[in-house]
């Protein structure tokens, strides 16, 4: 075995260590399959600041504010019952906690609002529901936008309000920050007054108060109920308790720019003449986070917004008050005179009970040399954008759970559903060659295009980090090493493709050191139609999943409607759509980063098997849509190919 290692360590090639922070976006991160995180938040030793207790469960939302007047933290806690329930007795609303020494202490100093009930005019039901704040200090008087439900709201009256229920976006001033706010006798944004947008897009929540030049800025959501997908909007006023202007939209999954689907906001922050929107996933496993952001002057203009990160933002330590990721909300925070951002997140403990937390970085150093990539409720996985038929991995992993480093993979990548709460779909847990890390157990695994796990090895696995050593020949010869010891010698059968991890659920990896030796090219990999639903917010009746096959999987969609629309947001130099061709397919519409650039005819009088129909290389910039339209008839959707 000593033998063959050295023969072996031969492998030719550029050596490049991937854990190292300058080769972040060299991972591949998605808010469905996972995102492996350099980011540098230290997160505070005497977390959690307070959690859930009944009624109030889940504390998973919250505002994080630093009072100019008396340098005091104030985090504003948003309490919901478990499961976001309506309940009587239990209304929503909102505690406020200080810290005198910069989060090094906190106490609960009350809730924010009087106790007696309000009624906004015109209401005959009062407006109980009020958990989610942010507070702006101005001019003496403590400003705050909060969302708000008359008590006789339900989940099925939110989105559409009927029966005197109403719900929407409100404006109340205090002049302590501890309260108690005072509201306005009619609120900002009410949902009964606003049509759907494109449909689907009304209730109004989840708002940050902003002051700019010469007005206020309040950035606010919609949901689209069924469809899964959210948009932000815009509204402007002369004074913050309004009347603010009609809602611009600014940031949507349908417009043709990249916009990672699943992607909550709430709540922004402003720093230096621009403002910034952190969204977070709600997908499963709540471990992906953008960062968007405009110039606060701007920020009405969408074409003013743009991605400023995507990604490899946030991490959860393995510490049992961060169980869940980051869980409610995105994180909230401020810059403060030393360029050092500072946060409140939320998470969920091991009982499903909310937590409220605070982290801080510095706001200009924002990676470190090392990543972390976490499995919650689901599991996670990323792949290297570049690979090689002849390779030499060497990697450091310190494991708290069941984590794979996997070679030769070529699963297609997608979401399970269009859908909040998507996991990985099973199709992507297969095609791939791997080392299994868990507990005191080692394990060498192929795992084939049906799913099945086959164990070709196992052994004993050392206490500590484990340091993984594996080599692969132009021959598919591969040995393993361990902590530096030979522990398999086999053979990686069936074609290259691509590099990678995975985790598996309740899972906690940090990876030190992840150095490639071969001579590497991009990597392609292969995005299920499901990601083109879920990216178009189109999971309400316009498409239905179907197995044939002459999908490229086995399985695949066809359209429903007209105006069903399919979009796949990706990353690289190039992209293959496939898809089946048959008599019972029409015309398709395609656009490539908002250029409509060809008509696809899918009609045969026998059924052909999927294949490239487009294909395109050498595009320019990274983030790309790929958007798919039925022109004619019913159309298929299968697969996107992409080079990374």
């Amino acid at each position: 075995m000593l033998s063959l290692v050295a023969v072996l360590a031969s492998v030719m090639g550029q050596t490049v260590d991937y854990a190292q922070a300058v080769h972040v976006d060299d991972w591949l991160r998605h808010p469905v399959l996972g995102d492996p995180s350099f980011d540098s938040f230290v997160h505070a030793p005497n977390n959690p600041i307070t959690k859930g207790t009944p009624p109030y469960e889940w504390p998973v939302n919250g505002f994080l504010f630093e009072d100019p007047q008396s340098g005091n933290w104030y985090v504003y806690v948003g309490l919901y019952p478990k499961n976001y329930a309506m309940i009587p007795g239990a209304e929503m609303t909102c505690d406020v906690y200080r810290s005198a020494n910069r989060g090094g202490n906190w106490e609960r100093v009350g809730r924010a609002w009087p106790q007696e009930p309000f009624y906004f005019r015109g209401d005959t039901s009062p407006a109980s529901h009020a958990p989610d704040v942010s507070v702006v200090y101005e001019d003496g008087v403590y400003h705050m936008i909060y969302d708000w439900c008359t008590a006789n709201t339900t989940w099925e009256t939110a989105s559409n309000p009927a029966g005197g229920a109403d719900n929407g976006i409100a404006y109340a001033r205090a002049e302590r920050p501890e309260g108690p706010f005072i509201t306005t006798p009619e609120p900002v944004y009410r949902t009964s007054q606003h049509p759907p947008f494109r449909g689907k897009y009304r209730r109004g929540y989840a708002a940050t108060l902003v002051r700019r030049a010469n007005d206020w800025l309040v950035l606010a959501m919609n949901d689209s109920g069924p469809n899964f997908s959210w948009a932000m909007f815009a509204m402007t006023a002369p004074k913050p308790e309004g009347p603010y202007s009609e809602p611009v939209y600014v940031r949507i999954v349908e417009e043709p720019y990249y916009h990672p689907p699943l992607m909550e906001f709430f709540p922004a922050f402003s720093h230096e003449g621009r403002v910034y929107a952190p969204a977070t996933s709600v997908a499963m496993n709540r471990n992906f986070q953008v960062l968007f952001s405009a110039p606060l002057e701007r920020a009405t203009d969408p074409a003013a917004w743009e991605i400023t990160r995507l990604g490899s933002i946030w991490h959860a330590e393995d510490r049992s008050n961060e169980h869940y990721g980051i869980w409610g909300q995105t994180f909230s925070g401020f810059i403060d005179r030393e360029q050092q951002f500072h946060v409140m997140f939320p998470s969920r403990d091991p009982e499903g009970m909310g937590t409220i937390n605070i982290a801080s970085r510095p706001w200009n150093q924002p990676f470190r040399d090392r990543f972390v990539l976490t499995g919650h409720e689901g599991p996670s996985i990323t792949l290297l954008r570049h690979t090689a038929d002849a390779f030499e991995v060497e990697a450091e992993l310190n494991v708290r759970g069941k984590a794979t480093l996997f070679w030769d993979y070529q699963g297609p990548l997608g979401p399970d559903k269009p859908a909040s709460g998507a996991k990985l779909h099973p199709l992507t847990l297969t095609r791939y060659n791997g080392i299994e890390i868990e507990g005191a157990v080692w394990r060498s695994v192929r795992v084939g295009q049906d799913g099945k796990r086959e164990e070709l090895a196992s052994g004993p696995l050392p206490e500590g980090p484990s340091q993984l050593r594996i080599m692969k020949t132009a021959d598919g010869k591969t040995p393993l090493l361990l902590n530096g010891n030979g522990i398999w010698l086999g053979d990686s059968t069936g074609q290259s493709g691509a590099i990678g991890l995975l985790v598996e659920p309740a899972t906690h990896l940090e990876v030190s050191h992840f150095t490639v030796t071969g001579e590497t090219r991009p990597a392609k990999c292969a995005i299920l139609w499901t990601e083109a639903i879920l990216g178009a917010g189109a999971a309400k009746d316009s498409w239905q999943e179907i197995d044939a096959s002459t999908f490229r999987y086995g399985r695949g969609a066809v359209s429903l409607q007209t105006g069903a629309m399919a979009k796949w947001n990706f990353e690289g130099s190039g992209c293959a759509l496939w898809l089946p061709r048959g008599p019972q397919y029409g015309k398709a519409d395609l656009w490539l980063d908002g250029e409509m650039v060809e008509t696809l005819d899918l009609h045969t009088e026998t059924g052909e098997p999927s294949a490239p129909r487009f294909t395109r290389e050498g595009l320019t910039g990274f983030l790309h849509t790929l958007i798919l339209r039925p022109h004619e008839g019913i159309i298929p959707l299968d697969s996107l190919e992409v080079t990374m």
